[in-house]
């Protein structure tokens, strides 16, 4: 069975989809990709017709729009073997019609869910995986409470933190590889050895002095009738600077980082009464509504350089 994989490239709910279809299926390929490029990457792989070399074709973290959501639904070969897993709002905003193959949730009796843990109920119920391996399920539920920031408003535990810190030392194939061999070698329980605790802290002292060096940058602004700090960051260290800003009270109702490595803005509320998916939308993005993001268009990236020309 050939599987073909699309999902976020920027965070480990991303990486726990293509993780999970390596561990339920023997030939799997995957495309890692931003939210606001998978339309394009689907085209692409939709006019060339690959995806009819596939017997499924799974979306997890992301969620395509229209027309290609009718296409594959009009499509007698592609609607049985299309499945799309996200819990974003936007999606469930600009979704309309009850796609057979779309799955949208941002919540559920566990609580809030993630492209992870919806992609996981799936294999599960469709067998695709065994529900008794406790390390996977472990897993997936360690990837959830990140990605829905449980680990800190309801846990308060720091191993799904451990987990993103060691995806940014190692790397998107790197960690995929990890894990998979790891979930694969222990059924029983999920654990990191002492080299990965290692690379973990070594990440955490970084990650440490960055947060204080980007928080003395935040500049103020006006946006909307929202007092705004904006800060040009790392992509990775955007929530690590979030939560720093709110436990520490910062006189801002939300925060726009701008990082130019990832050609993103990714936008975080401060105070709980700001819908930063609301602000994202106004410019172009999508999100949830404490965290939220859109692309750096090109026009914006021709005027930050013509500025730097002009100031030199």
């Amino acid at each position: 069975m050939k599987i073909l994989i699309f999902s976020h490239k920027s965070d480990i709910d991303g990486m726990g989809g293509v993780i999970l279809s390596k561990l339920a299926f023997n030939d799997v390929d995957f495309v890692l990709s931003e939210t606001f490029n998978l339309q394009n990457l689907v085209n692409i792989y939709y006019n060339e017709n690959k995806l009819y070399c596939y017997d499924y074709i799974f979306i997890t973290d992301m969620w395509l729009e229209e027309p290609m959501l009718s296409i594959i639904a009009n499509d007698k070969l592609l609607k049985g073997k299309f499945f799309i897993f996200d819990h974003h709002e936007s999606a469930l905003q600009e979704n309309k019609r009850n796609y057979p193959f779309l799955t949208l949730q941002i919540s559920n009796e566990r609580g809030a869910t993630c492209g992870t843990s919806l992609f996981y109920e799936f294999l599960i119920k469709n067998k695709f995986l065994d529900f008794k391996n406790n390390s996977i399920k472990e897993f997936v539920e360690l990837t959830r409470e990140y990605d829905t920031w449980e680990w800190i408003t309801k846990y308060h535990n720091e191993f799904p933190h451990n987990l993103t810190l060691l995806f940014d030392v190692i790397g998107a194939e790197n960690y995929i590889n990890l894990m998979v061999k790891k979930l694969r070698k222990n059924i029983f329980r999920f654990t990191l050895n002492n080299t990965e605790k290692m690379l973990i802290n070594n990440r955490l002292d970084k990650t440490k002095e960055k947060i204080k060096a980007y928080a003395k940058e935040i500049k103020y602004l006006n946006i909307l009738n929202y007092k705004a700090g904006i800060i040009f960051i790392e992509y990775e260290y955007r929530n690590d600077v979030s939560e720093y800003l709110r436990q520490n009270n910062f006189d801002v109702d939300f925060v726009m980082f701008i990082s130019m490595d990832y050609g993103t803005i990714s936008y975080r509320s401060i105070k709980a009464n700001v819908n930063v998916r609301i602000i994202a939308e106004r410019f172009g993005g999508k999100g949830h509504e404490n965290s939220a993001s859109s692309p750096i268009s090109t026009v914006i990236k021709e005027q930050i350089i013509n500025l730097l020309i002009n100031k030199n």
